[in-house]
């Protein structure tokens, strides 16, 4: 299996402070792979680092083969790698389809064609409607996006990165603050939703992490001291000290 995301001893300082500390990791195309860690543990540092929301201090990030560390956002993501937040990130003045429809635009050609007239376009249209259907929110086409439930403004979020056509798609705490239900019907979406793509996912729920990852990488203090899959993750004597404890024996 190819190599589609490749970190070579990558740091970050803030200041004097160093959070990400030489991590190295090489993500395979197609897999579904889960990063934990304790609360400060640099997770979302390491998000930002990739997606190009930070600056590298120093090391080497590469996304199908190309360097991406200090590329800005956009660059990245039209290269095919998406990702949410922990905060929801969709346009909330935007109806549920209108926000489908702006991810769609630039994988299918329109960019910069002003001259379009978007509710003209039959197949554009189309195919919002095809990923509002995929992730459950047809009947919630015109409803504006800042009003829906909070289950479903993540699930748009999802269905935005899909749309986007990425093939990487990566996720930050994707169920949390969701009931158990919610959680449930969201992980489904989210193995639905994925199939075929890679996924990298930041979760602290760990019964999730087990069942939807094949490899999980355990961060502590900026370092990755595991990278392996769950069943021997979760018998790893030095993760369990570090951060599963008693949900790694119980789960």
């Amino acid at each position: 299996m190819s190599i589609i995301l490749s970190l070579n001893n990558v740091r970050k300082n803030f200041g004097a402070t160093e959070i990400i500390r030489g991590v190295s990791l090489d993500i395979k195309r197609g897999e579904k792979h889960a990063i934990i860690g304790p609360n400060g543990a640099g997770k979302s540092t390491l998000y930002h680092l990739i997606s190009g929301r930070h600056n590298v201090t120093s090391g080497t990030i590469k996304f199908k083969d190309k360097e991406i560390q200090n590329k800005p956002p956009f660059e990245i993501a039209r290269l095919g790698l998406a990702r949410s937040f922990q905060v929801t990130n969709i346009f909330p003045r935007l109806n549920v389809f209108e926000n489908i429809r702006c991810a769609l635009l630039w994988s299918n050609d329109y960019r910069y064609s002003f001259w379009h007239l978007l509710g003209k376009q039959t197949e554009l249209n189309e195919k919002a409607m095809h990923v509002l259907e995929q992730i459950g929110l047809k009947d919630k086409a015109l409803y504006p996006s800042g009003e829906l439930a909070y289950a479903q403004q993540r699930a748009l979020e999802l269905g935005i990165a899909v749309a986007s056509d990425a093939e990487l798609i990566m996720l930050d705490e994707p169920v949390a603050g969701m009931s158990h239900s919610e959680a449930e019907n969201a992980v489904e979406l989210i193995k639905r939703i994925t199939q075929g793509k890679t996924l990298i996912m930041v979760e602290h729920d760990m019964n999730i992490v087990f069942d939807v990852a094949d490899r999980i990488s355990v961060l502590v203090y900026g370092e990755l001291i595991a990278t392996d899959e769950p069943k021997n993750i979760r018998a790893n004597q030095k993760v369990q000290e570090a951060y599963l404890g008693e949900v790694a024996t119980s789960a």
